[in-house]
Protein backbone atom coordinates (compact mmCIF):
# COMPACT_ATOMS: atom_id res chain seq x y z
CA UNK A 1 0.00 0.00 0.00
CA UNK A 2 2.60 2.66 0.78
CA UNK A 3 4.95 1.31 -1.86
CA UNK A 4 2.86 3.54 -4.76
CA UNK A 5 -0.32 0.83 -4.49
CA UNK A 6 -3.01 3.60 -4.57
CA UNK A 7 -5.35 0.90 -5.44
CA UNK A 8 -8.67 2.47 -6.07
CA UNK A 9 -7.51 5.71 -6.35
CA UNK A 10 -6.67 7.38 -9.36
CA UNK A 11 -3.33 8.58 -10.13
CA UNK A 12 -3.18 11.55 -11.55
CA UNK A 13 -2.32 15.36 -11.12
CA UNK A 14 -6.29 16.43 -11.28
CA UNK A 15 -8.20 16.73 -8.28
CA UNK A 16 -10.88 14.30 -7.10
CA UNK A 17 -13.04 14.17 -4.17
CA UNK A 18 -12.08 11.81 -1.13
CA UNK A 19 -12.15 11.13 2.07
CA UNK A 20 -8.65 11.87 3.81
CA UNK A 21 -7.99 10.28 7.49
CA UNK A 22 -4.60 11.90 9.14
CA UNK A 23 -3.52 10.21 12.25
CA UNK A 24 -0.41 11.19 14.47
CA UNK A 25 1.36 9.20 17.48
CA UNK A 26 0.86 11.75 20.34
CA UNK A 27 4.14 12.57 22.12
CA UNK A 28 5.97 10.32 20.03
CA UNK A 29 9.34 12.27 19.92
CA UNK A 30 9.18 12.63 24.13
CA UNK A 31 9.30 9.00 24.09
CA UNK A 32 11.90 8.14 21.49
CA UNK A 33 13.97 10.15 23.43
CA UNK A 34 13.12 8.38 26.58
CA UNK A 35 13.88 4.78 25.50
CA UNK A 36 14.35 4.34 21.37
CA UNK A 37 13.73 0.90 21.34
CA UNK A 38 10.69 0.65 23.08
CA UNK A 39 9.03 3.37 21.47
CA UNK A 40 9.87 1.99 18.09
CA UNK A 41 8.19 -1.77 19.22
CA UNK A 42 4.74 0.63 20.06
CA UNK A 43 5.12 2.19 16.80
CA UNK A 44 5.45 -1.33 14.79
CA UNK A 45 2.68 -2.61 17.26
CA UNK A 46 0.31 0.34 16.89
CA UNK A 47 0.91 0.31 12.77
CA UNK A 48 0.76 -3.73 12.33
CA UNK A 49 -1.76 -4.23 14.84
CA UNK A 50 -3.93 -1.86 15.28
CA UNK A 51 -3.74 1.36 12.80
CA UNK A 52 -3.59 -0.26 9.46
CA UNK A 53 -5.60 -3.61 9.67
CA UNK A 54 -8.84 -1.19 10.50
CA UNK A 55 -8.16 1.10 7.93
CA UNK A 56 -7.91 -1.75 5.65
CA UNK A 57 -10.83 -3.49 7.07
CA UNK A 58 -12.92 -0.35 6.46
CA UNK A 59 -12.40 0.01 3.44
CA UNK A 60 -9.79 2.48 3.01
CA UNK A 61 -5.75 2.83 1.63
CA UNK A 62 -2.81 3.70 3.42
CA UNK A 63 -1.13 6.13 1.64
CA UNK A 64 1.80 7.61 2.88
CA UNK A 65 3.40 6.36 6.84
CA UNK A 66 4.84 9.72 7.99
CA UNK A 67 7.22 7.77 10.60
CA UNK A 68 4.89 8.37 13.34
CA UNK A 69 1.58 9.02 11.25
CA UNK A 70 -0.47 8.29 8.55
CA UNK A 71 -2.33 9.61 5.51
CA UNK A 72 -5.37 7.06 4.75
CA UNK A 73 -8.09 7.61 2.18
CA UNK A 74 -11.53 6.51 1.82
CA UNK A 75 -14.47 6.67 -0.64
CA UNK A 76 -16.93 6.68 2.34
CA UNK A 77 -16.93 9.08 5.16
CA UNK A 78 -19.11 6.79 7.22
CA UNK A 79 -16.32 4.14 6.63
CA UNK A 80 -13.72 6.30 7.66
CA UNK A 81 -15.10 7.46 11.20
CA UNK A 82 -15.94 3.76 11.72
CA UNK A 83 -12.36 2.96 11.21
CA UNK A 84 -10.94 5.95 13.08
CA UNK A 85 -13.21 5.20 16.24
CA UNK A 86 -12.26 1.66 16.26
CA UNK A 87 -8.71 2.68 16.17
CA UNK A 88 -9.05 4.67 18.80
CA UNK A 89 -11.07 1.90 21.02
CA UNK A 90 -8.60 -0.83 20.55
CA UNK A 91 -5.79 1.84 21.23
CA UNK A 92 -7.22 2.46 24.73
CA UNK A 93 -8.49 -1.08 25.15
CA UNK A 94 -4.55 -1.89 24.66
CA UNK A 95 -3.28 0.39 26.83
CA UNK A 96 -0.57 1.73 24.03
CA UNK A 97 0.12 4.77 22.90
CA UNK A 98 -2.65 7.88 21.88
CA UNK A 99 -3.22 9.17 18.55
CA UNK A 100 -4.45 12.16 17.71
CA UNK A 101 -7.15 11.58 14.15
CA UNK A 102 -8.48 14.20 11.56
CA UNK A 103 -11.00 13.61 8.97
CA UNK A 104 -12.00 15.93 6.14
CA UNK A 105 -13.97 15.07 2.71
CA UNK A 106 -12.22 17.38 0.04
CA UNK A 107 -10.07 17.75 -3.01
CA UNK A 108 -6.85 15.92 -3.70
CA UNK A 109 -4.36 14.94 -6.18
CA UNK A 110 -2.56 11.25 -5.85
CA UNK A 111 0.65 12.01 -7.36
CA UNK A 112 4.32 10.54 -7.47
CA UNK A 113 3.45 7.75 -4.48
CA UNK A 114 1.92 11.07 -2.36
CA UNK A 115 -1.12 13.17 -2.07
CA UNK A 116 -2.02 16.29 -1.56
CA UNK A 117 -4.53 19.16 -1.65
CA UNK A 118 -6.66 21.02 0.11
CA UNK A 119 -8.76 17.67 2.01
CA UNK A 120 -4.98 16.76 2.47
CA UNK A 121 -4.29 19.88 4.30
CA UNK A 122 -7.44 20.08 6.35
CA UNK A 123 -7.90 16.44 7.36
CA UNK A 124 -3.65 17.32 8.92
CA UNK A 125 -5.21 20.28 10.79
CA UNK A 126 -7.90 18.79 12.24
CA UNK A 127 -5.67 15.75 13.74
CA UNK A 128 -3.98 18.48 15.56
CA UNK A 129 -6.57 19.88 16.55
CA UNK A 130 -8.14 16.90 18.16
CA UNK A 131 -8.08 15.32 21.79
CA UNK A 132 -5.33 12.72 22.81
CA UNK A 133 -7.58 9.82 21.93
CA UNK A 134 -9.89 12.06 20.25
CA UNK A 135 -11.07 12.59 16.50
CA UNK A 136 -11.81 15.69 14.78
CA UNK A 137 -13.62 15.34 11.53
CA UNK A 138 -15.23 18.30 9.54
CA UNK A 139 -18.88 19.14 8.74
CA UNK A 140 -18.57 18.27 5.48
CA UNK A 141 -17.75 14.58 6.74
CA UNK A 142 -20.50 14.85 9.81
CA UNK A 143 -23.20 15.94 6.94
CA UNK A 144 -22.71 12.47 5.33
CA UNK A 145 -22.63 9.98 8.36
CA UNK A 146 -25.71 7.96 9.57
CA UNK A 147 -27.51 9.28 12.79
CA UNK A 148 -25.58 6.42 14.55
CA UNK A 149 -22.45 7.46 14.03
CA UNK A 150 -23.32 11.39 14.27
CA UNK A 151 -24.28 10.88 17.65
CA UNK A 152 -20.39 9.87 18.89
CA UNK A 153 -19.64 13.48 17.90
CA UNK A 154 -20.28 16.49 19.85
CA UNK A 155 -20.10 20.05 18.10
CA UNK A 156 -16.55 22.00 18.36
CA UNK A 157 -18.01 25.23 16.47
CA UNK A 158 -16.05 26.67 13.77
CA UNK A 159 -12.40 26.89 13.90
CA UNK A 160 -9.87 28.78 12.42
CA UNK A 161 -7.31 26.22 11.17
CA UNK A 162 -3.87 27.66 9.64
CA UNK A 163 -3.39 28.91 6.26
CA UNK A 164 -6.77 27.75 5.40
CA UNK A 165 -8.72 30.58 4.58
CA UNK A 166 -11.99 30.01 5.72
CA UNK A 167 -13.19 28.64 9.30
CA UNK A 168 -14.20 25.01 9.40
CA UNK A 169 -16.80 23.86 11.18
CA UNK A 170 -15.50 21.17 13.30
CA UNK A 171 -17.10 17.60 15.37
CA UNK A 172 -15.39 15.88 17.62
CA UNK A 173 -15.12 12.59 19.30
CA UNK A 174 -13.25 12.57 22.55
CA UNK A 175 -13.93 16.40 24.46
CA UNK A 176 -13.73 19.24 22.58
CA UNK A 177 -10.46 20.98 22.32
CA UNK A 178 -9.76 24.15 23.40
CA UNK A 179 -10.61 27.28 20.73
CA UNK A 180 -7.18 28.92 19.15
CA UNK A 181 -7.36 31.96 20.90
CA UNK A 182 -8.52 30.12 24.98
CA UNK A 183 -9.88 32.43 27.18
CA UNK A 184 -7.50 34.74 29.37
CA UNK A 185 -7.66 38.47 30.99
CA UNK A 186 -8.96 41.18 28.95
CA UNK A 187 -6.23 43.44 27.93
CA UNK A 188 -6.29 47.13 28.13
CA UNK A 189 -3.35 49.56 27.35
CA UNK A 190 -3.38 52.93 28.94
CA UNK A 191 -1.71 55.00 27.05
CA UNK A 192 -0.09 58.31 28.39
CA UNK A 193 -2.87 60.54 30.11
CA UNK A 194 -1.67 64.12 28.29
CA UNK A 195 -1.34 67.34 30.63
CA UNK A 196 -1.64 70.17 28.47
CA UNK A 197 0.01 73.84 28.75
CA UNK A 198 1.44 72.64 32.20
CA UNK A 199 4.67 70.63 33.07
CA UNK A 200 2.74 69.14 36.18
CA UNK A 201 2.47 65.36 36.52
CA UNK A 202 -0.99 65.22 37.56
CA UNK A 203 -2.63 63.28 34.62
CA UNK A 204 0.10 60.47 34.77
CA UNK A 205 -0.54 60.23 37.93
CA UNK A 206 -4.16 60.43 37.48
CA UNK A 207 -3.15 57.19 35.14
CA UNK A 208 -1.43 55.47 37.49
CA UNK A 209 -4.53 55.47 39.92
CA UNK A 210 -6.53 54.22 37.30
CA UNK A 211 -4.41 51.37 36.49
CA UNK A 212 -3.91 50.41 40.22
CA UNK A 213 -7.94 50.20 40.68
CA UNK A 214 -8.35 48.25 37.03
CA UNK A 215 -5.70 45.73 38.46
CA UNK A 216 -7.96 44.83 41.39
CA UNK A 217 -10.43 43.16 38.71
CA UNK A 218 -8.76 40.25 38.20
CA UNK A 219 -10.49 39.38 34.73
CA UNK A 220 -8.97 42.86 33.65
CA UNK A 221 -4.61 42.71 31.85
CA UNK A 222 -3.66 46.29 32.62
CA UNK A 223 -0.89 47.50 30.33
CA UNK A 224 0.47 51.00 31.23
CA UNK A 225 2.11 53.73 28.85
CA UNK A 226 5.69 51.48 29.44
CA UNK A 227 4.36 48.51 27.43
CA UNK A 228 3.93 50.14 24.50
CA UNK A 229 4.09 47.83 21.35
CA UNK A 230 2.64 45.22 23.46
CA UNK A 231 -1.53 43.87 22.15
CA UNK A 232 -4.14 44.83 24.03
CA UNK A 233 -7.87 44.56 23.33
CA UNK A 234 -9.02 47.86 24.54
CA UNK A 235 -6.86 51.38 24.52
CA UNK A 236 -7.42 54.24 27.34
CA UNK A 237 -6.60 57.52 26.96
CA UNK A 238 -7.06 61.08 28.28
CA UNK A 239 -5.76 64.54 28.21
CA UNK A 240 -5.70 67.21 31.25
CA UNK A 241 -6.41 70.67 31.12
CA UNK A 242 -5.86 73.39 33.83
CA UNK A 243 -7.28 76.61 34.92
CA UNK A 244 -5.77 78.34 38.06
CA UNK A 245 -7.26 75.40 40.34
CA UNK A 246 -9.47 74.39 38.14
CA UNK A 247 -9.18 70.91 36.00
CA UNK A 248 -10.97 69.18 33.19
CA UNK A 249 -9.83 65.47 32.48
CA UNK A 250 -11.22 64.22 29.60
CA UNK A 251 -11.13 60.12 28.82
CA UNK A 252 -11.76 57.78 26.00
CA UNK A 253 -12.34 54.39 25.85
CA UNK A 254 -11.62 52.78 22.81
CA UNK A 255 -11.14 49.28 20.87
CA UNK A 256 -7.56 48.35 19.54
CA UNK A 257 -9.01 46.97 16.46
CA UNK A 258 -10.89 49.42 14.91
CA UNK A 259 -9.78 52.23 17.63
CA UNK A 260 -13.80 53.13 17.76
CA UNK A 261 -14.56 54.75 20.76
CA UNK A 262 -16.74 52.94 22.91
CA UNK A 263 -16.93 55.43 25.78
CA UNK A 264 -15.85 59.10 26.60
CA UNK A 265 -16.19 61.43 29.58
CA UNK A 266 -15.09 64.44 30.95
CA UNK A 267 -14.37 65.27 34.51
CA UNK A 268 -14.25 68.70 36.26
CA UNK A 269 -12.76 69.15 39.57
CA UNK A 270 -11.17 72.13 41.52
CA UNK A 271 -7.69 70.67 42.65
CA UNK A 272 -7.99 71.12 46.68
CA UNK A 273 -5.91 68.03 47.66
CA UNK A 274 -3.96 66.37 44.95
CA UNK A 275 -3.47 62.96 46.88
CA UNK A 276 -7.15 62.92 47.17
CA UNK A 277 -8.25 64.39 43.80
CA UNK A 278 -6.18 61.54 41.93
CA UNK A 279 -7.78 58.70 44.04
CA UNK A 280 -11.19 59.60 43.60
CA UNK A 281 -10.69 60.15 39.54
CA UNK A 282 -8.56 56.65 39.49
CA UNK A 283 -11.29 55.24 40.99
CA UNK A 284 -14.04 56.89 38.85
CA UNK A 285 -12.86 56.07 35.78
CA UNK A 286 -12.03 52.28 36.98
CA UNK A 287 -15.50 51.67 38.19
CA UNK A 288 -17.06 52.71 34.83
CA UNK A 289 -14.38 51.28 32.02
CA UNK A 290 -14.88 47.89 34.14
CA UNK A 291 -18.82 48.06 33.55
CA UNK A 292 -18.13 49.80 29.77
CA UNK A 293 -15.66 46.76 28.76
CA UNK A 294 -18.05 44.14 30.19
CA UNK A 295 -20.42 45.51 28.75
CA UNK A 296 -19.34 45.55 25.35
CA UNK A 297 -17.90 41.47 25.73
CA UNK A 298 -21.36 40.79 26.07
CA UNK A 299 -22.48 42.61 22.87
CA UNK A 300 -19.52 41.01 20.73
CA UNK A 301 -20.83 37.53 22.40
CA UNK A 302 -23.91 38.46 21.45
CA UNK A 303 -23.84 38.37 17.55
CA UNK A 304 -21.88 35.19 17.13
CA UNK A 305 -23.00 31.30 17.34
CA UNK A 306 -22.25 29.77 20.68
CA UNK A 307 -20.15 27.17 19.16
CA UNK A 308 -17.59 29.70 17.88
CA UNK A 309 -17.00 31.38 21.32
CA UNK A 310 -14.48 30.50 23.60
CA UNK A 311 -15.29 29.75 27.36
CA UNK A 312 -14.56 33.34 28.83
CA UNK A 313 -16.95 34.77 25.73
CA UNK A 314 -19.65 31.52 26.57
CA UNK A 315 -19.62 33.32 30.42
CA UNK A 316 -20.16 36.68 29.10
CA UNK A 317 -23.01 35.51 26.98
CA UNK A 318 -24.41 33.40 29.59
CA UNK A 319 -24.44 35.86 31.74
CA UNK A 320 -26.11 38.70 29.87
CA UNK A 321 -29.00 35.81 28.97
CA UNK A 322 -29.65 35.65 33.00
CA UNK A 323 -30.37 39.38 33.54
CA UNK A 324 -33.58 38.63 31.51
CA UNK A 325 -34.91 36.46 34.21
CA UNK A 326 -36.84 34.22 31.80
CA UNK A 327 -36.98 30.12 32.67
CA UNK A 328 -35.78 29.51 29.53
CA UNK A 329 -32.95 31.86 29.35
CA UNK A 330 -31.58 30.14 32.76
CA UNK A 331 -31.53 26.79 30.52
CA UNK A 332 -29.31 28.27 27.57
CA UNK A 333 -27.25 29.58 30.05
CA UNK A 334 -26.77 26.66 32.48
CA UNK A 335 -26.14 24.65 28.95
CA UNK A 336 -23.85 27.22 27.42
CA UNK A 337 -21.80 27.09 30.66
CA UNK A 338 -21.30 23.38 30.76
CA UNK A 339 -19.98 23.97 27.40
CA UNK A 340 -17.57 26.81 28.60
CA UNK A 341 -16.47 24.26 31.19
CA UNK A 342 -15.63 21.65 28.92
CA UNK A 343 -13.76 23.78 26.61
CA UNK A 344 -11.22 25.37 29.48
CA UNK A 345 -12.14 23.46 33.00
CA UNK A 346 -9.80 25.69 34.11
CA UNK A 347 -11.40 28.43 33.30
CA UNK A 348 -12.54 30.93 36.50
CA UNK A 349 -15.11 33.00 34.83
CA UNK A 350 -16.92 29.62 33.26
CA UNK A 351 -17.30 28.13 37.06
CA UNK A 352 -18.51 31.38 38.65
CA UNK A 353 -21.34 31.70 36.22
CA UNK A 354 -21.70 27.94 36.33
CA UNK A 355 -22.34 28.89 40.20
CA UNK A 356 -24.60 31.97 39.42
CA UNK A 357 -26.84 30.06 37.14
CA UNK A 358 -27.91 28.00 40.03
CA UNK A 359 -28.14 30.62 41.98
CA UNK A 360 -30.17 32.35 39.71
CA UNK A 361 -32.38 28.93 39.65
CA UNK A 362 -32.98 28.92 42.96
CA UNK A 363 -34.26 32.73 43.14
CA UNK A 364 -37.01 31.91 40.10
CA UNK A 365 -38.55 28.67 42.52
CA UNK A 366 -38.23 26.85 39.46
CA UNK A 367 -35.94 24.26 40.63
CA UNK A 368 -35.74 22.74 43.87
CA UNK A 369 -34.37 25.72 45.98
CA UNK A 370 -32.26 23.49 48.73
CA UNK A 371 -30.82 21.00 46.20
CA UNK A 372 -30.15 23.70 43.43
CA UNK A 373 -28.21 26.16 46.10
CA UNK A 374 -26.11 23.24 47.55
CA UNK A 375 -24.98 22.33 44.10
CA UNK A 376 -24.05 26.23 43.11
CA UNK A 377 -21.82 26.08 45.90
CA UNK A 378 -19.76 23.60 44.47
CA UNK A 379 -18.31 25.29 41.17
CA UNK A 380 -17.65 28.56 43.33
CA UNK A 381 -15.46 26.31 45.95
CA UNK A 382 -13.64 25.54 42.83
CA UNK A 383 -12.68 28.97 41.89
CA UNK A 384 -11.56 29.37 45.55
CA UNK A 385 -9.38 26.18 45.48
CA UNK A 386 -8.70 27.37 41.43
CA UNK A 387 -7.66 30.83 42.26
CA UNK A 388 -7.93 32.02 45.64
CA UNK A 389 -7.66 36.07 44.41
CA UNK A 390 -10.15 35.71 42.38
CA UNK A 391 -13.28 38.00 44.26
CA UNK A 392 -15.88 36.06 41.59
CA UNK A 393 -15.64 32.75 43.70
CA UNK A 394 -16.17 34.29 46.95
CA UNK A 395 -18.78 36.48 45.42
CA UNK A 396 -20.74 33.59 44.94
CA UNK A 397 -20.07 31.76 48.35
CA UNK A 398 -21.69 35.00 50.08
CA UNK A 399 -24.68 35.04 47.61
CA UNK A 400 -25.25 31.02 47.74
CA UNK A 401 -24.77 31.19 51.57
CA UNK A 402 -26.68 34.30 52.30
CA UNK A 403 -29.86 32.87 50.46
CA UNK A 404 -29.24 29.10 52.20
CA UNK A 405 -29.47 31.56 55.80
CA UNK A 406 -25.71 30.71 56.47
CA UNK A 407 -25.01 33.82 57.13
CA UNK A 408 -21.54 34.03 59.18
CA UNK A 409 -19.94 31.82 56.28
CA UNK A 410 -21.72 34.50 53.35
CA UNK A 411 -20.46 37.91 55.44
CA UNK A 412 -16.78 35.96 55.91
CA UNK A 413 -16.93 35.26 52.21
CA UNK A 414 -18.21 38.94 51.41
CA UNK A 415 -15.26 40.24 53.23
CA UNK A 416 -12.92 38.75 51.38
CA UNK A 417 -13.95 40.14 48.31
CA UNK A 418 -13.90 43.38 49.52
CA UNK A 419 -10.36 42.42 50.96
CA UNK A 420 -9.28 42.01 47.06
CA UNK A 421 -11.28 44.72 45.28
CA UNK A 422 -13.17 46.98 47.51
CA UNK A 423 -14.44 48.67 44.49
CA UNK A 424 -16.24 45.21 43.49
CA UNK A 425 -20.01 45.87 44.39
CA UNK A 426 -20.59 41.51 45.04
CA UNK A 427 -19.09 41.94 48.42
CA UNK A 428 -22.10 44.58 49.73
CA UNK A 429 -24.55 42.47 47.37
CA UNK A 430 -23.99 39.48 49.04
CA UNK A 431 -23.70 41.46 52.48
CA UNK A 432 -27.59 42.17 51.63
CA UNK A 433 -28.75 39.03 50.78
CA UNK A 434 -26.93 37.54 53.99
CA UNK A 435 -28.80 39.84 55.95
CA UNK A 436 -32.56 39.67 54.04
CA UNK A 437 -32.40 35.50 54.86
CA UNK A 438 -30.58 35.76 58.10
CA UNK A 439 -32.78 33.71 60.72
CA UNK A 440 -34.97 35.49 63.02
CA UNK A 441 -32.76 35.10 66.17
CA UNK A 442 -29.88 36.15 64.37
CA UNK A 443 -31.20 39.11 62.50
CA UNK A 444 -32.79 40.11 66.23
CA UNK A 445 -29.29 40.21 67.84
CA UNK A 446 -26.90 41.28 64.49
CA UNK A 447 -29.23 43.64 62.92
CA UNK A 448 -32.65 44.46 64.70
CA UNK A 449 -34.25 47.62 62.30
CA UNK A 450 -32.51 46.13 58.72
CA UNK A 451 -30.01 49.10 58.99
CA UNK A 452 -26.93 46.83 57.58
CA UNK A 453 -29.43 45.37 55.21
CA UNK A 454 -29.95 48.82 53.58
CA UNK A 455 -26.52 50.59 53.83
CA UNK A 456 -24.91 47.22 51.80
CA UNK A 457 -28.03 47.01 49.47
CA UNK A 458 -27.29 51.33 48.84
CA UNK A 459 -23.77 50.59 48.61
CA UNK A 460 -24.62 47.70 45.69
CA UNK A 461 -26.74 50.56 44.02
CA UNK A 462 -24.25 52.81 43.82
CA UNK A 463 -20.98 50.11 43.15
CA UNK A 464 -23.42 48.45 40.23
CA UNK A 465 -24.61 51.49 38.53
CA UNK A 466 -24.38 49.93 34.95
CA UNK A 467 -25.10 46.70 36.40
CA UNK A 468 -28.46 44.74 34.61
CA UNK A 469 -28.94 43.34 37.48
CA UNK A 470 -30.58 46.23 39.03
CA UNK A 471 -33.51 44.83 39.40
CA UNK A 472 -32.62 42.51 42.35
CA UNK A 473 -30.03 45.24 43.89
CA UNK A 474 -33.25 47.49 43.88
CA UNK A 475 -35.20 44.63 45.76
CA UNK A 476 -33.03 43.95 48.59
CA UNK A 477 -32.80 47.54 49.35
CA UNK A 478 -36.83 47.87 49.39
CA UNK A 479 -36.81 44.67 51.03
CA UNK A 480 -34.81 45.97 53.90
CA UNK A 481 -36.75 48.90 54.02
CA UNK A 482 -39.88 47.58 54.66
CA UNK A 483 -38.00 45.43 57.23
CA UNK A 484 -37.16 49.04 58.80
CA UNK A 485 -39.85 50.69 59.43
CA UNK A 486 -42.50 47.86 59.12
CA UNK A 487 -45.40 50.70 59.76
CA UNK A 488 -45.07 52.97 57.35
CA UNK A 489 -44.02 50.83 54.50
CA UNK A 490 -44.37 54.15 51.68
CA UNK A 491 -39.81 54.24 50.86
CA UNK A 492 -39.65 50.13 50.63
CA UNK A 493 -43.09 50.10 48.72
CA UNK A 494 -41.64 53.20 46.59
CA UNK A 495 -38.00 51.17 45.66
CA UNK A 496 -39.93 47.93 45.17
CA UNK A 497 -42.34 49.35 42.37
CA UNK A 498 -38.61 50.50 40.96
CA UNK A 499 -37.17 46.89 40.83
CA UNK A 500 -40.61 45.61 39.70
CA UNK A 501 -40.43 48.16 36.69
CA UNK A 502 -36.64 47.32 36.07
CA UNK A 503 -35.83 44.67 33.20
CA UNK A 504 -35.24 41.34 34.36
CA UNK A 505 -37.13 41.68 36.89
CA UNK A 506 -38.45 38.18 38.72
CA UNK A 507 -42.16 37.73 40.68
CA UNK A 508 -40.06 38.73 44.15
CA UNK A 509 -40.93 42.84 44.30
CA UNK A 510 -44.49 41.85 43.15
CA UNK A 511 -44.77 39.49 45.98
CA UNK A 512 -43.53 41.77 48.93
CA UNK A 513 -45.37 44.43 47.12
CA UNK A 514 -48.54 42.07 47.67
CA UNK A 515 -48.04 41.63 51.38
CA UNK A 516 -47.34 45.84 52.17
CA UNK A 517 -50.69 46.07 50.22
CA UNK A 518 -52.34 43.75 52.17
CA UNK A 519 -50.78 45.63 55.68
CA UNK A 520 -52.52 48.86 54.76
CA UNK A 521 -55.83 46.93 53.69
CA UNK A 522 -55.36 47.60 50.36
CA UNK A 523 -56.77 44.18 49.00
CA UNK A 524 -57.69 44.43 45.78
CA UNK A 525 -54.22 46.15 44.91
CA UNK A 526 -52.77 43.23 46.21
CA UNK A 527 -54.76 41.10 44.14
CA UNK A 528 -53.23 42.78 41.30
CA UNK A 529 -49.74 42.23 42.22
CA UNK A 530 -50.16 38.60 43.38
CA UNK A 531 -51.49 38.31 39.55
CA UNK A 532 -48.32 40.27 38.41
CA UNK A 533 -46.11 37.44 40.53
CA UNK A 534 -48.17 34.76 38.92
CA UNK A 535 -47.53 36.19 35.20
CA UNK A 536 -44.08 35.90 35.71
CA UNK A 537 -43.66 32.44 37.56
CA UNK A 538 -47.17 31.04 36.51
CA UNK A 539 -46.21 27.74 38.79
CA UNK A 540 -46.03 30.29 41.83
CA UNK A 541 -47.70 28.53 45.11
CA UNK A 542 -47.16 29.18 48.69
CA UNK A 543 -45.30 25.91 49.08
CA UNK A 544 -42.78 27.36 46.33
CA UNK A 545 -42.71 31.19 48.55
CA UNK A 546 -42.07 28.91 51.52
CA UNK A 547 -39.05 26.91 50.35
CA UNK A 548 -37.11 29.87 49.38
CA UNK A 549 -38.20 32.63 52.41
CA UNK A 550 -39.74 30.79 55.43
CA UNK A 551 -36.32 30.22 57.56
CA UNK A 552 -35.54 34.03 57.07
CA UNK A 553 -36.22 36.61 59.20
CA UNK A 554 -38.78 38.11 56.37
CA UNK A 555 -41.27 35.20 57.11
CA UNK A 556 -41.77 35.83 60.53
CA UNK A 557 -42.04 39.59 60.19
CA UNK A 558 -44.75 38.79 57.09
CA UNK A 559 -46.30 35.78 58.45
CA UNK A 560 -49.91 37.51 58.80
CA UNK A 561 -49.79 38.68 55.24
CA UNK A 562 -48.23 35.59 54.04
CA UNK A 563 -50.86 33.41 55.41
CA UNK A 564 -53.84 35.60 53.53
CA UNK A 565 -52.49 34.78 50.26
CA UNK A 566 -54.53 31.92 49.35
CA UNK A 567 -57.85 34.10 50.06
CA UNK A 568 -55.91 35.81 46.84
CA UNK A 569 -56.35 32.86 44.73
CA UNK A 570 -52.77 31.51 45.96
CA UNK A 571 -52.61 27.63 45.45
CA UNK A 572 -51.14 26.15 48.51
Amino acid sequence: MCDGDFGKFQLSSSEQKTVILAADIVGYSRMMDEDHSVALDALRNVRDCIVEPSIADGGGVVIKRLGDGWLAAFDECSDACASALKIQDLLADDGTPALRIGIHHGLASFVDEDVFGTGVNIASRLEALAKPGGVAISDAVFANLSKDLQVSFENAGARVLKNIAEPVKVWTFGGIPPTELTSGPISIQLENFVEKASLNTLAPEIAEATAIELEKYRWLHVLRPENEGALSKYILNGALRRSGDRIRLTVHLSARHDRRRLWSERFDRIVVDEFKLTDELGLAIALRISAEIDAHEKVQAQVRPPEQLNAGELSARANDLMSSGLYNAFQEADAMLTRAVALEPRNTSAHIQKSFVGYRKAMSGGWPVHATLAAALQPAMEVVRMDPKTPGGYVMLASVNGMMGNTEAALEAAAQVERLNPNAWGAPHGRSIAYTFATPDWARMHDPEALLAISNAERTLELAQSSKFRSGHLFFLGIGQLLHDASDLQLGISTLERSAGAAGANWWPSLFLALAKLRRGKRQIAQQHIAAAHTLFPALSMSAIADIFDRSRVWRVWQTELEQLPDLGLST
